[in-house]
């Protein structure tokens, strides 16, 4: 039996007393990889943000549990957040460009990354940065090291925030949106990159989008939000063939089409 990683029971969060996410529950098992779709504004984002201990102010969870490799961390310090976060579990942002520290050097950020865990010297940083790098098929990783983020390309950036998320081998890998803001072939790079580096250390992924078509792709299991609530979950092939809501068959119809079929059929 595979081991349970996460489990998320009656979830309710609110922003400044007014509700956004409403009686959510899914479970999630080392292996294994966990898609939510849903529009802008159906409370995917805020999901995944009070599973870091992220919401911004104002954001609380109200009712619920979530537990995290057998915590509740629904009510954890800022110490024991720090203790978790980057370690147990990260995430890859959906413009890791914004996320990166802009006036730090690639390297300098890897060191901070495994020396605020991990007892390491510089030049052992150093070398497990190269490995990660390499690792998400990027080139020249020696050199990147040198690089502030804006010398890199947004294919680059991306790649050095999955490489920084997988640096400690986390339990739970999240990603918020992590490719809707490239091109269609680095779209495809990237999620290679997040399965094949998930099945490598065999961690869990839980990610975020609005593409029916990438979570078809990608996902053991979907849950559909619409208006902060799950409105359809299953598996891909339950959600593609036999949706239970309206709203299921409209993403599945956005879809785009070429040359008369959907690439998720």
């Amino acid at each position: 039996m595979a081991e349970q990683i996460l489990s998320v029971t009656n979830l309710n969060i609110a922003y400044q007393g007014t509700p956004a996410v409403m009686d959510v529950n899914f479970t999630l098992e080392r292996g294994k990889v966990l898609c939510i779709v849903g529009e802008s504004g159906s409370g995917k984002t805020t999901i995944i943000r009070s599973l870091m201990g992220l919401l911004p102010v104002g954001g609380e969870v109200t009712e619920g549990n979530i537990i995290f490799n057998g915590r509740n961390v629904t009510n954890l310090s800022n110490t024991e957040w720090r203790s978790l976060r980057g370690k147990d579990m990260a995430m890859i942002f959906q413009d890791s460009g914004s996320a990166l520290d802009p006036i730090q050097q690639i390297g300098t950020q890897f060191r901070e990354l495994f020396q605020s865990h991990l007892h390491m010297s510089d030049k052992e940083c150093d070398a497990k940065a190269i490995q990660l790098l390499q690792s998400v098929s990027l080139s020249h990783a020696a050199h990147i090291l040198h690089n502030y983020p804006h010398e890199l390309s947004g294919g680059q950036r991306q790649r050095v925030g999955i490489a920084m998320a997988m640096a400690l081998d986390p339990l739970l890998l999240i990603g918020d949106e992590p490719t809707s803001a490239l091109d269609v072939t680095t779209q495809s790079q990237v999620i290679m990159t997040m399965l094949e580096k998930a099945k490598e250390l065999n961690s869990a992924i839980l990610m975020v989008t609005h593409n029916l078509g990438v979570a078809a792709y990608m996902a053991d299991y979907i849950l559909v939000m619409q208006d902060g609530r799950v409105v359809d979950e299953g598996a891909p092939q339950d959600i593609l063939e036999h949706p239970k809501h309206p709203y299921t068959k409209q993403l599945k119809d956005a879809v785009p089409t070429l040359e008369g079929g959907r690439y998720i059929e």
